[in-house]
């Protein structure tokens, strides 16, 4: 899972940011962080993108309403978050609550940064099965302890266009979550004959990085990306680099998919769907808001990934957390648990850019007259979903294997020598 900003295209937002073993981040961390006073009822927070006049503005002034709470919403920090958020946890005056990439989670919790909120959950007798089950799970640590809080994810589904199936006479993709009639093979046959060379490519697969963890383990990979302890690079395994190869083979054998060259200014991936040059393409929830904003002139729609074995995907997701050095730990704890609970994902549902974390307000995502007409297929994903297990230094491992695949998807080398190569590299980097 990676919480990428929506308007930023996943790869390049990794690029640049540090390793999390920078050196002294959590010097200013410490004591006093389980204290309630110091603001009574009110609590500040912080996110990465603008807060004012979206729906989670709506959902935190219901919170202050219910509760009596005052929510301070800190200007957004949109460049270089990740830096700030070190700097001020470096601080030892965090937000209350923060929005946090989750390849921070392990790292900042084995540094003793974040609060667990395991004695929050257990104390008020928290139903977790209300929640998708993969997602709730991800922030747990190895102790045992949650050091985060998912409110949301955003599931990856094909997204397709409709009229250019109908006018190439090739079957629509499946309308449930079935692989039968979906599988490999059944894509790449439909990407061919929804091809036309100089006009438009039948799919796109490999630009959105979740494909790594869906379509390994939807080949029969045990663990996708990493092992279940955080120490392994299980992408360089068989199945996972048959995996990887065949997204790849879609450029440079079939032909069906846009080159690597072509996709690297932002945006160009949805640009391209959206101008009807391209007929499939796999990517997350947040796509949607865009799609419904542009597209005019033709009818599109979303479906499962395809799958050899089992049929899951990958999910970006929507995580907070709170600072082990929070004044307000009690208030910004009510204010996560009204946001995951159901009137706050029925209010964050209407952003229409995410799936709330409550399976019932989940349930709620159904047609409305607009487009995808499939749009429930994003909540059913809760009982499809797959996770990267965390690592200590995940964005480490990233800034390693992703850019030297860039040789096999500019059809220079096969993926397998690529990772084969690097995961001597990659797997000191896992060890923090």
């Amino acid at each position: 899972m990676q919480t990428i900003p929506s308007n930023l295209s996943r790869r390049r937002f990794l690029a640049g940011l540090g390793g999390l073993a920078a050196g002294g981040v959590l010097a200013g961390c410490g004591g006093g962080g389980n204290d309630a006073g110091g603001g009574g009822k009110s609590l500040t927070f912080l996110n990465w993108q603008t807060v004012k006049g979206t729906p989670l503005e709506q959902a935190i002034q219901a919170h202050e309403k219910a509760s009596g709470a005052t929510v301070t919403v800190q200007p957004a920090v949109t460049q270089e978050y990740d830096t700030k958020m070190r700097t001020l946890l470096a601080g030892g005056a965090p937000p209350d609550v923060m929005r946090i990439n989750d390849d921070f989670v392990r790292g900042f919790s084995e540094q003793g940064a974040l609060l667990d909120l395991r004695p929050y959950i257990e104390k008020d007798g928290l139903d977790t099965s209300q929640f998708a089950k993969e997602v709730y799970e991800f922030p747990k640590q190895p102790d045992g302890s949650h050091t985060a809080w998912v409110i949301g994810y955003e599931p990856r589904l094909v997204f397709y266009n409709v009229d250019l199936f109908k006018q190439a006479g090739v079957p629509l993709p499946p309308t449930t979550w079935s692989p039968e009639g979906w599988h490999w093979d059944d894509f790449v046959d439909r990407a061919k004959k929804l091809t036309v060379p100089g006009q438009r490519y039948g799919a796109l697969v490999y630009l959105d990085t979740g494909y790594e963890q869906t379509f390994t383990v939807n080949h029969g990979s045990e663990t996708g990306i990493f092992s279940t302890d955080g120490t392994k690079f299980t992408l360089s395994g068989d199945k996972e680099i048959e995996a990887l190869q065949w997204a790849t083979d879609l450029t440079c054998k079939e032909k069906v998919q846009p080159p690597w060259s072509s996709l690297q200014q932002d945006n160009a991936e949805t640009q391209m769907f959206a101008q009807g040059k391209l007929a499939m393409l796999y990517a997350t929830f947040g796509t949607v808001p865009y799609l419904r904003s542009t597209i005019k002139d033709f009818t599109w729609d979303v479906a499962p990934p395809p799958a050899d074995l089992e049929q899951k995907t990958e999910s970006s997701v929507i995580v907070f957390c709170i600072p082990k050095a929070a004044k307000n730990p009690d208030q910004a704890w009510a204010l996560l648990k009204y946001l995951a609970g159901e009137d706050g994902g029925r209010i964050l549902l209407q952003g229409g850019a995410f799936t709330p974390i409550n399976n019932k307000a989940a349930a709620e995502l159904a047609p409305n007259g607009t487009m995808p007409e499939h749009i429930g297929l994003f909540g059913e994903a809760s009982k499809h979903l797959t996770a990267t297990n965390q690592t200590k230094n995940t964005l480490g491992a990233r800034e390693l294997y992703r850019p030297a695949l860039d040789q096999a998807y500019n059809c220079e080398k096969p993926v397998a020598e690529v990772l084969r190569q690097i995961t001597p590299q990659v797997e000191t980097a896992l060890k923090g």
